[in-house]
């Protein structure tokens, strides 16, 4: 009875952070790490290590629902992926050299800068993502919609955030697409592109900070299986509301579960 009522929470769970992973272009892990902590009572690098196996089938299942919606700039994920994937890698890494509180508290303390940073994005955004490009690389796309996207990015500032981003990643056990829509976004990606294309990069970013993990031996890869067929599910119907949504007042929410985790975990 038990192993069933796991198995439902872990399905459950993963509804939420699939649908949370792919309306928002992100991993889900900011979500899957307090909670795998907090309610299955995994160690803090169990939990990240868990998570990060997690989000590469978050990333594949909405990436793959953003490229049937054509909305997925591949080409730009796999040039950021260059510096991302090998951040994600080192960032797994670095966790041994951390205690179990240590990496609760550091966790913690970025959940309340992401919260923060989300709540000031927006004027940031519109103030400096027109700026002026030093290495421009001229972008377009033409969705399923037949809706034209035109834009255009700064390919060295894409590559050293990308390092920024793959280090967080492996580091925190997230897929680091809190912080690469942002990116995005900010160097000119419309926030429908850089949401499709994030679900891409996380995949593979999440996929190199695995490898780490596994090598230090924190996945457990049974609690991953149980959370995979709510993930498929919440994916699937994330990125069908994202195709329209307004996203103002769901990242105030997002903000404010942001800082009731990193609370939480401050609390414990």
């Amino acid at each position: 009875m038990r192993i069933i009522l796991d198995l439902v929470s872990l399905a459950l769970l993963g509804s939420l952070v699939g649908f949370t992973g792919a309306f928002l272009g992100v991993g889900g892990g900011f979500i899957l790490v307090p909670l795998l902590t907090l309610l299955f009572g995994l160690d803090p690098h169990h939990a990240v290590g868990t998570s990060l196996a997690t989000i590469m089938f978050t990333g594949a299942f909405s990436a793959s629902a953003y490229f049937r919606q054509r909305r997925l700039d591949w080409r730009l994920g796999l040039l950021t992926e260059i510096s991302t994937m090998p951040g994600g890698l080192a960032g797994s890494l670095l966790t041994a050299y951390v205690t179990s509180k240590e990496l609760k508290n550091l966790f913690a303390i970025f959940l309340i800068i992401l919260a923060l940073s989300m709540i000031i994005r927006e004027d940031y955004s519109r103030s400096k993502r027109e700026g002026k490009k030093v290495f421009p690389w001229k972008r377009s796309l033409r969705d399923s919609s037949g809706i034209e996207f035109e834009y255009q990015v700064d390919i060295l500032k894409l590559l050293l955030m990308g390092i920024l981003a793959g280090l967080a990643s492996g580091f925190f056990g997230i897929g680091g697409g809190v912080i690469k829509v942002p990116v995005l976004y900010n160097l000119g990606v419309p926030i429908h592109i850089a949401i499709a294309t994030s679900t891409f990069m996380i995949t593979l970013t999440a996929f190199s900070g695995t490898i780490g993990h596994t090598i230090l031996g924190h996945v457990l890869w049974i609690k991953v299986l149980g959370i995979v067929p709510g993930l498929l599910l919440g994916t699937r119907l994330g990125a069908r509301v994202a195709y329209k949504a307004e996203s103002k007042i769901l990242r105030g929410c997002f903000s404010s579960v942001l800082m009731i985790m990193a609370l939480l975990l401050l609390m414990e």
